[in-house]
């Protein structure tokens, strides 16, 4: 009986937490086209959260035209205010332009570039959304990319699939169905393979959510014979379980956990981010790169396939051998933890690190920078540090455009530590535009370390 009681107390503890989700299907649109699935994966999608493994509060939208959307992006926001976990999940057309996503309700009738700012939503709203509720655990999860339905006079600037998208605030998480600039695919069966990856993993107890989206993405990756590769970016600080907790010792007679699975790919990040960025139309180049750094990488025996068939096409023979047998998969990594406190131009900034990670994000932002976006939790500088070398994305703000990422790279110097990080900051137009390049550099100076 006692251990009964511990048992549900501990389920109490973790339903008591404050958490609250937004769930928006569209799929009968007017002007561009059903959609099969996008309706019933949210319908799916907001029964598994509101049910009492995860306990969600669902504000839910099925078909919604732009007021509609907007109305439950809003009570979205409130009520989300300070929970524990904040989650998005959208399922239904959506596109890019100019590098910057646009998700469309089923109200829409495009035919210029105009309508497009009226008559859509902007993702970095709803991320925007996400980052000012103060959750502590920011998700968001998008099933959007699928080909541009708009008219040619209206898809000037527009790319395939969408954009990436960073999570540029501490405690977000990012999950697109398919890597930036590539296709997902609706499915065939009642689910798209997105969805039915998340049905079937989201209520798993005892699974770490990255470990939980590695599964998703082998499952879509095998689902669609190796074409879509759902794409996740990061910024938490700790651990996350949607459904249960951290799962004890295996005992005699159960599934064997991820890692002790022979026959199972790594699971390391950076190669399911390296397998992600290869998209749909990689370079030779870029395929052996791959090779490279993960010869026994999740992707590695469809890149040796892709490099094989390059080369039968040449008229020459494959150079490349089957693939080695993989090793389990790592651990996760410790949670991040905040080391230290750092100045940045005035600006209070938190270094966390955990293993080679560094994450440099505001603690407390200078006067004046709330206007271009700024907030507490907003990422300055998330990558790796080996050999005293930092490398990785940096962020600059914008009222318009957001935060935008671009590549640094850099070293600390001195006692205490300067940190000097420098790349090439894009320049953007007023509709965020790409107007080319600048030199930019950003210093950290050491301040004191964590109490």
């Amino acid at each position: 009986m006692l251990l009964c009681l511990f048992w549900l107390a501990g389920a109490t503890a973790a339903l008591a937490d404050k958490r609250v989700a937004l769930v928006i299907g569209n799929g009968d649109y007017r002007t561009l086209g059903r959609l099969a699935n996008p309706v019933a994966d949210a319908d799916a999608m907001a029964t598994l959260l509101a049910g009492g493994t995860l306990g969600f509060k669902v504000i839910r939208a099925a078909d919604a035209d732009h007021a509609a959307m907007l109305k439950a992006m809003a009570e979205f926001g409130n009520e989300a205010t300070d929970a524990d976990i904040a989650l998005v999940f959208y399922a239904g057309h959506g596109m890019q332009v100019d590098q910057r996503n646009f998700l469309i309700p089923i109200s829409a009738d495009i035919k210029s570039r105009v309508d497009l700012a009226t008559q859509t939503i902007r993702l970095d709203d709803i991320s925007d959304i996400l980052s000012t509720s103060g959750a502590k655990a920011k998700i968001l999860l998008v099933d959007a990319c699928r080909n541009n339905p708009l008219p040619a006079s209206a898809s000037r600037g527009a790319s395939r699939g969408l954009a990436r998208l960073d999570a540029a605030s501490t405690g977000t998480l990012v999950a697109f169905a398919t890597g930036p600039n590539a296709v997902a695919d609706d499915g065939d069966g009642a689910h798209s393979p997105f969805a039915t990856a998340l049905l079937k993993r989201l209520p798993e107890s005892g699974i770490e959510i990255r470990r939980m989206l590695a599964l998703v993405r082998q499952d879509v990756h095998a689902a669609t014979n190796q074409r879509q590769t759902p794409w996740v970016d990061e910024a938490l600080l700790g651990d996350l379980y949607l459904s249960g907790s951290a799962t004890p010792a295996t005992s005699p007679g159960t599934a064997l956990p991820l890692a002790a699975m022979p026959a199972s790919p790594s699971l390391d990040k950076a190669d399911m981010a390296a397998c992600s960025d290869l998209g749909t139309d990689p370079t030779p180049i870029k395929l052996e790169a791959y090779l490279d750094n993960f010869p026994k990488g999740y992707c590695a025996t469809s890149v040796r396939r892709r490099l094989n068939a390059l080369a039968k096409s040449m008229g020459g023979q494959a150079p490349i051998a089957a693939s080695p047998p993989s090793e389990p998969a790592r651990s996760d990594p410790p949670p991040y933890a905040v080391s230290s406190y750092w100045d940045h131009n005035g600006s209070r900034v938190a270094l966390s690190a955990s293993e080679g990670n560094r994450l440099f994000y505001y603690e407390a932002p200078r006067s004046g920078l709330a206007e271009v976006g700024v907030r507490k939790g907003a990422l300055l500088f998330k990558g790796t540090a080996s050999g005293g070398v930092y490398r990785g994305q940096a962020y600059v703000f914008s009222r318009e455009c957001g935060p935008i990422s671009y590549r640094v790279e850099g070293s600390a110097a001195g006692e205490p530590p300067t940190i000097t990080l420098r790349g090439k900051a894009p320049r953007r137009a007023k509709d965020c535009a790409l107007t080319g390049w600048r030199d930019d550099m950003l210093v950290f100076r050491y301040d004191s370390a964590a109490r």
